[in-house]
C-alpha cells in the first residue's frame, strides 16, 4: 500500500541512518503540550486508536506505544499531499512510503475529530434523526454514554466512498502503523522554510 507521510527532516536521517523509525511520544507537538499557548492534548484519542490498532493490525513492537501516521487519500483521490500548502515545520520532510496492507489501519479522517474531540458520533442521515440521535443520546446515564460513545467510533475504520450532505464519507483516509523501515521509502521530498521543495531520494 502506497502512502504518504510529513515528518520533521531529522525522522528522515533517523530513519535512513539506523533503518527504521518509531513516535517519540515526547516529541509529538499533539500530546501533552501546552495548552495555553495554543498546544494540545489529544493522548486519550491517540491511546484509543493505539488499541485498536492492537485489535485490529497487530500488537506493537516492544517499546512502541502511539503508532505513526500516514496520508491515504486527500479529497478521494490517492495522491501526495502538498506540504507546501500548510508547513507544518521549519524543516520537513515528504515520504512516500510502500508499506504492507496488514500493517496499515485506516480511519476516516473527518471523523477521527469526533475522537478527538471525544464526541458521540451517530449515524443519522438526515437532520432531523441526528437530532433524534444526538437527544437519545444526551439522555442516556453517564457511565452508558461512554460505551455507546466509543462503540459509535468504530465508524471511522469506515473509508467506503459516500458523497452525500449527510452521508458523505472517505473523502480524506488516514492511516497508522507501529513503524517506519527504511525499505519502506519510495521517494522523499524536502523543504525548508523559505526554500523551494527538493527531491531527495
Amino acid at each position: 500500500m502506497i502512502v504518504w507521510s510529513n515528518q520533521p527532516y531529522q525522522v528522515y536521517e533517523q530513519l535512513m541512518s539506523n533503518g527504521i523509525f518509531t513516535c517519540d511520544p515526547t516529541k509529538s507537538m499533539n500530546i501533552q503540550t501546552d495548552l495555553n499557548f495554543g498546544g494540545h492534548d489529544f493522548e486519550n484519542a491517540y491511546t484509543w486508536m493505539a488499541h485498536q490498532m492492537g485489535l485490529k493490525v497487530g500488537k506493537p513492537p516492544k517499546g512502541v506505544r502511539l503508532p505513526i501516521w500516514v496520508w491515504y487519500k486527500l479529497d478521494y483521490a490517492h495522491r501526495r499531499p502538498d506540504f507546501r500548502l500548510v508547513p507544518d515545520y521549519d524543516d520537513q520532510v515528504c515520504l512516500e512510503l510502500e508499506i504492507p496492507e496488514s500493517d496499515i489501519l485506516l480511519s476516516d479522517f473527518e471523523k477521527w475529530h469526533f475522537v478527538l474531540n471525544d464526541w458521540y458520533l451517530n449515524d443519522a442521515v438526515s437532520e432531523k434523526e441526528s437530532y433524534a440521535k444526538d437527544q437519545w443520546f444526551e439522555h442516556l446515564p453517564q457511565v452508558k454514554q461512554q460505551k455507546v460513545k466509543e462503540n459509535s467510533w468504530q465508524q471511522i475504520f469506515d473509508v467506503t466512498p459516500r458523497i452525500g450532505e449527510w452521508t458523505q464519507n472517505g473523502a480524506f483516509v488516514q492511516g497508522c502503523c507501529w513503524l517506519l523501515k527504511k525499505e519502506y521509502v519510495r521517494h522523499a521530498w524536502r523543504l525548508k522554510r523559505g526554500q523551494r521543495s527538493q527531491q531527495i531520494f
